[in-house]
């Protein structure tokens, strides 16, 4: 086809690919939280949905509520995690303007 020059399209394909790759890096040092139970527990994920931290109220470490505790940090974390998955997204679609890439967003 004349006047596309296809060695453009590759330079701006790879100049994004190099901006989402530099904003992932930086979405591992970013965290998010999830709270449960009035913030008795609160999970802390990083923007590449991985759990950095856990901390638990010491009010729900009574060992006749085993099952509570265990329902409520499966709370938190979940609520976590979402909030990372919703982040990085919004994230990615700055990078992206907000073009979905597979394999890349």
């Amino acid at each position: 086809m004349p006047g596309v020059d296809l060695n453009y399209f590759i330079r701006q394909a790879n100049k994004l690919t190099e901006k989402i790759e530099e904003r992932k890096k930086q979405l591992a040092e970013e965290t998010v939280e999830g709270k449960a139970a009035d913030g008795l527990v609160v999970a802390v994920a990083t923007g590449t949905q991985e759990l950095k931290s856990l901390k638990i109220d010491p009010k729900l470490l009574d060992p006749n509520e085993k099952a509570l505790l265990e329902d409520t940090v499966t709370a938190a974390v979940n609520a976590a995690l979402a909030n990372s998955r919703e982040y990085m997204q919004k994230e990615m679609n700055k990078v992206t303007g907000g073009v979905k890439i597979p394999g890349l967003t």
